[in-house]
């Protein structure tokens, strides 16, 4: 695949989307348009976790060819998420002392100082995805994110580390490879979703990241610009739609058709409405009241929150979420979740919707697909930060025509 193009395979418990998008200079700057999608069927996936390899190389295969269709190029290379309850977060610290004459601080006192501080016993289980560095500090002197350059005696940095099952990382390497996907790099879903629907503004302040998907919910918070914590809960919309299901006694895929159409969270001023609910057997449809759903959807919404909720105060981190809480994922669009949300923390509360590309942003311009564009934007910033991307300087001509206006 050509240079100027970039992949983003979302590998969800729901649905595997994928993104394929162009990277447009004016000569000045670059950003990133979106001119395929595709989406298929996830059926090999179980909260995260793979359980029929088969069924997820065959659905990804197919989310691939239909985005391929859609842009007109072959898919060679992608950047992929990674998620699920076996993803783990710790945050370490390291400090070096400077060497050199003039104490001044380099990119490799950066990296000695954050293997430094990655030196922590891992099982064997356990494989590395993320280091991100959040904070650096120079003789006592906190706050910096970047101190090449600076003089100094003493080096410490703060890093969070991500790892995850060593087991799951090579089933979901080995589904991509059999699907003849060179992968660039595995993101951790929470990281991509961040990119697509949070502010830098909100980074720095403190908001924390609720991306309810199909089997999981993933949870991040980010402070003073930097991933602060990471975590997984094993709850998700599937469990939306499985309680309906039960609830109102009728197929799954009816239930997740008439949670989309009717369901509610909460709502004071709900007008109750009768609809049809298709038997599982061949009994006669029934007449059930919207009012019912909501008291079946309202509990399970409470249940998620109410454990995001009490994961954030185990970590101290309550009084750190200051800019408020997103929420992203299919679920985000339930009607009333934003108020079972608010209800909980008592602080602003708004939907995630994916920002910072073009294209075709109006077809993938929604809370499930915050992943799959994050995946774009990481893969973006990774390129760049790799020297793969470089602002191309406008030649005399170009430079006439801007002046003139032509």
């Amino acid at each position: 695949m050509k240079s100027n193009y970039l992949v983003g395979i979302d590998i969800g418990t729901k649905k595997i989307c994928t993104l394929i998008a162009q990277i447009k200079s004016d000569g000045e700057k670059e950003d990133v348009e979106i001119i395929g999608y595709g989406v298929a069927e996830s059926r090999g996936l179980r909260k995260g976790n793979i359980v029929n390899m088969e069924a997820t190389v065959e659905d990804i295969k197919k989310s691939i060819k239909d985005a391929e269709l859609t842009a007109g190029v072959m898919i060679e290379s992608a950047y992929v998420n990674i998620s699920g309850k076996h993803v783990q977060s710790i945050n370490a610290k390291g400090s070096i002392n400077i060497t050199g004459r003039s104490k001044e601080i380099t990119r490799e006192d950066l990296e000695r100082a954050i293997t430094h501080a990655s030196a922590i016993m891992l099982p064997a289980d356990r494989a590395v995805l993320h280091v991100l560095p959040q904070e650096y500090i120079v003789d006592s002197q906190d706050g910096i994110k970047n101190p090449v350059g600076m003089v100094g005696t003493n080096l410490d940095v703060y890093i969070h580390i991500i790892t995850g099952s060593l087991t799951a990382t090579k089933n979901l390497l080995l589904c991509l490879k059999k699907a003849k996907v060179n992968v660039l790099g595995t993101v951790l879903s929470h990281i991509a979703t961040a990119e697509a629907v949070l502010t830098s503004d909100e980074k720095e302040l403190g908001v924390l990241s609720i991306d309810i998907g199909g089997g999981t919910t993933d949870i991040a918070v980010f402070e003073k610009g930097s991933i602060s914590y990471s975590g997984t809960i094993p709850l998700g919309g599937d469990n939306f739609t499985t309680d309906l299901s039960i609830g109102i006694r009728t197929a799954i895929d009816r239930a997740e058709k008439i949670k989309r159409r009717y369901g509610c969270a909460m709502d004071p001023n709900l007008k109750d409405e009768t609809i049809e609910v298709p038997a599982i057997s061949s009994k006669k449809p029934r007449q059930i009241s919207t009012s019912i759903l909501m008291n079946i959807l309202k509990p399970r919404a409470y249940e998620i929150f109410e454990m995001v909720k009490m994961e954030i105060e185990k970590e101290g981190l309550q009084n750190s979420i200051n800019a408020g809480v997103v929420i992203s994922g299919g679920t985000a669009l339930l009607d009333g979740i934003l108020e079972v949300a608010d209800g909980i923390f008592s602080i602003p509360v708004r939907v995630g919707y994916p920002q910072g590309v073009g294209g075709l942003i109006d077809k993938v311009n929604t809370p499930d697909f915050a992943t799959a564009v994050g995946l774009i934007k990481y893969g973006f910033a990774d390129m760049k930060d790799k020297g793969y991307i470089r602002n191309k300087p406008k030649n005399v001509m170009q430079k006439f025509k801007d002046y003139f206006g032509i």
